[in-house]
């Protein structure tokens, strides 16, 4: 069954408050797990020297902290492996290796990944290509420093040609990296309509990594109970697999930007009420 100790919390709606703020209260509310995303104006990772990732590392470990995904900012920022432009690629993929390095100094084994932003007026088998070739890369990589990358797929509104749970499972098999992994999230597949957990279950088996566990209208990103998903059967459905990995708490609504532990400690009551 889930434990309490596979929910992570993230800092992602925390960006009005430092990271030193963020640290302090999910340590005080009793989380053991954070996913770490990396971007401005928390960690931006060009102002971000080699030491200070180590003295942020101690930070997270001095409070009984461990960070078990490591997320580039990748949405907003100018990444994207499927570009048609090869310099535009060769960037991404730098941007996400120089990541993965970042992860070992954290002690992570697992860094998101993304495909970026599909052109509707380019071919999808050659962004497909562009993509697989970028992961390629990308993976030589983390294999080498024994980083995991769970890949999200996005809705609609980004991609037409990666976001369903068999893209992921496809994509996997094509890079034939052991080290490229699939992420659910709730959220996201009930925006897009196409899939739902089972869904996501069936095609990525063992290589289901990781979950981002959120709540939505669909969208929004909510905390759970606070949308109109099917949360609790989402639960029961990872639970019936003895799921393994780690339930992200991905919470990107504004509503939470001013007040965001009572959106984390919110969180953390569903799971308390719906975990046996």
């Amino acid at each position: 069954m889930i434990q309490m100790s596979q929910i992570a919390a993230a800092n992602f709606h925390y960006k009005r408050y430092s990271l030193d703020y963020f640290l302090d209260a999910v340590a005080k509310m009793g989380f053991q797990n954070i996913e770490l995303w990396a971007s401005g104006p928390h960690l931006h990772l060009d102002y971000f020297s080699s030491q200070k990732l180590k003295d942020l590392n101690q930070k997270i470990k001095q409070r009984g902290l461990k960070v078990i995904c490591f997320t580039p900012e990748q949405s907003v920022y100018p990444v994207s492996i499927s570009h048609p432009d090869p310099e535009y690629r060769k960037r991404s993929v730098e941007f996400f290796c120089r990541h993965i390095e970042a992860a070992t100094v954290l002690e992570c084994d697992q860094m998101l990944v993304t495909t970026g932003v599909a052109y509707l007026d380019v071919p999808d088998t050659e962004a497909w290509k562009w993509c697989r070739e970028s992961l390629g890369e990308i993976c030589k990589v983390a294999e080498k420093e024994g980083v995991y990358l769970p890949m999200e797929a996005f809705t609609f509104y980004s991609t037409q040609m990666f976001n369903r749970a068999e893209h992921i499972a496809k994509m996997i098999e094509e890079v034939g990296s052991p080290y490229l992994k699939g992420l659910a999230d709730t959220d996201v597949m009930a925006t897009t309509g196409k899939d739902t957990i089972h869904d996501f279950i069936r095609e990525l088996g063992d290589n289901l990594t990781y979950v981002h566990f959120v709540d939505g209208n669909p969208g929004g990103h909510l905390v759970p109970g606070e949308g109109k998903l099917a949360m609790t059967e989402a639960l029961q459905a990872l639970n019936d697999i003895e799921y393994k990995g780690y339930l992200g708490l991905e919470l990107l609504d504004r509503r939470y930007f001013l007040n965001p532990d009572k959106a984390m400690r919110d969180s953390m009551t569903w799971f308390e009420q719906h975990l046996q």
